[in-house]
């Protein structure tokens, strides 16, 4: 396989993590007959043990757990492409942004949160099972 899907895998996940920080509107909501929430995630009103994202904010632990898991997996995403962080690196950093990720969205569980947490998965699942299956040398 391509080590592209790889890196297209690991970006959806620095997305899903960086989209904590603009959360969606009302009228954002529904765009795309309302598609667009699946894919973002993040939306005013969505909360969990660690606060509520509002419109005047977000909780602060949840922005630096979203932050180190979106830097780490960016971190990983780099690796798999070849720019800047060692090839020897990718493993470990897509399992701990990835498991990060896991927390995230685990913590501000709901139902738009189901994508995010499969790509995580499935991240896991080729890191830690199948860490050949990319031709990335």
């Amino acid at each position: 396989m391509s080590k592209w899907i790889l890196v297209t895998m690991l970006g959806m996940q620095v997305h899903f993590a960086a989209s904590f920080l603009v959360a969606l509107d009302e009228r954002s909501q529904g765009e795309f007959g309302g598609l667009l929430r699946w894919f973002w995630p993040w939306a005013y009103g969505d909360g969990g043990p660690l606060g509520q994202i509002t419109t005047t904010g977000f909780p602060i632990a949840g922005f630096f757990l979203a932050m180190a898991a979106g830097g780490v997996l960016l971190l990983a995403t780099l690796s798999v492409a070849g720019l800047w962080v060692p090839l020897a690196w990718w493993r470990g950093l897509a399992i701990i942004g990835a498991a990060l990720l896991l927390c995230l969205m685990a913590v501000f569980f709901g139902p738009t949160k189901l994508i995010p947490v499969a790509f995580a998965v499935g991240t896991l699942y080729v890191s830690m099972s199948h860490p050949t299956v990319f031709a990335l040398e």
